[in-house]
């Protein structure tokens, strides 16, 4: 062999190893507020840090949470909901590490969707007519629940004044259009297909009650497996992650190159994206933790979460860092 050959040689076995790509598993739930990881998968961010992103699409956050503790995925996407506390309490390990959302004002992208007869015929004006009315969400125990309860107590009524069914937005649309629900509480882009199909207004927003105008509504997971085996890749991540983030943010979501890639991942048609309400999230993607541990709060008051667990099992903030 020759020296140049054996060169070649030493070098691409010294090269393998770096460049051999680290396959991270994500559990997807196709949303808007998914931007910053669709972008950074889109524009090749991860693929800089020689890492292959696997999704796999889950029909809940909730359905997610098994792989996650199990450490069959080592990335979830979703909300701060009841669920997750208990399933830490339970001893389950993974960690909130990331902004993922929140609504802000101006960003409202949470809206109550009052069914358009209601409205047009002046039934519902204001949050105190949804008395005794029936209000869909997409499930039980989840920052909505919370968001809804402090809108009706800023305009005077308890949580039980409204019927909560739970349904699929997909589904709770269609209940507007049947008129077997008077009202929907549903992230975007659900408030903008009702409007599109002329069944109901995105009347009251979460920037007009005092106590959820900011506050932490989407995050990222990460399974205990994940942070224990492999801290170096889970911190490049969110590199790749928060780059994203900022592509985003600096174009928003009435851009075409971001309509179309949101499209592509979530099938929401780029002119509903651009009409909906956007989510807010911090350049950093650092989470609000104080947002969370006042879920907790509510949630064990509900009596949806039996045991609270220290925030420091729910939040790890260091991969940030």
């Amino acid at each position: 062999m020759t020296l140049l050959a054996l060169g070649t040689l030493v070098a691409l076995l010294l090269a393998g190893p770096a460049l051999a790509a680290e396959v991270v598993r994500m559990g997807d739930l196709p949303a808007i507020s998914n931007a910053g990881l669709y972008v950074a998968m889109e524009k090749g961010y991860f693929g800089d840090k020689s890492i292959t992103v696997e999704t796999e699409r889950f029909a809940s956050g909730a359905k997610m949470t098994p792989a996650l503790a199990t450490g069959q995925l080592d990335v979830a996407i979703g909300t701060p909901a009841a669920s997750l506390f208990n399933a830490i309490a339970s001893g389950m390990e993974f960690r909130i590490v990331a902004d993922k959302g929140q609504v802000r004002p101006g960003f409202s992208f949470s809206p109550v969707i009052v069914r358009r007869d209601l409205v047009d015929g002046g039934r519902v004006k204001r949050v105190r007519d949804l008395k005794g009315l029936k209000l869909a969400s997409g499930a039980k125990g989840i920052h909505l629940d919370y968001f809804l309860a402090k809108m009706l107590e800023h305009d005077g009524l308890s949580y039980d004044a409204v019927e909560i069914v739970t349904l699929a937005y997909p589904d709770a649309i269609r209940a507007l259009a049947s008129k077997a629900v008077d009202a929907v509480i549903a992230p975007e882009p659900w408030g903008v297909r009702a409007e599109e199909q002329k069944v109901g207004v995105r009347l009251f927003l979460t920037e007009q009650t005092p106590e959820i105008a900011t506050f932490q509504a989407a995050v990222i997971m990460y399974s205990g497996k994940f942070i224990k085996d492999r801290p170096k890749v889970a911190r490049e991540f969110l590199q790749a992650y928060a780059k994203g983030v900022r592509y985003y943010l600096e174009r928003g979501p009435k851009n075409d190159e971001i309509a179309t890639i949101l499209s592509k991942h979530t099938s929401v048609p780029p002119e509903t994206i651009k009409a909906s309400i956007p989510f807010y999230i911090e350049p950093d993607v650092k989470p609000r933790v104080q947002d969370l541990a006042t879920l907790q709060d509510w949630f064990h008051q509900m009596g949806w979460v039996k045991q609270k667990v220290p925030i420091d099992r729910v939040v790890d903030l260091s991969f940030l860092q």
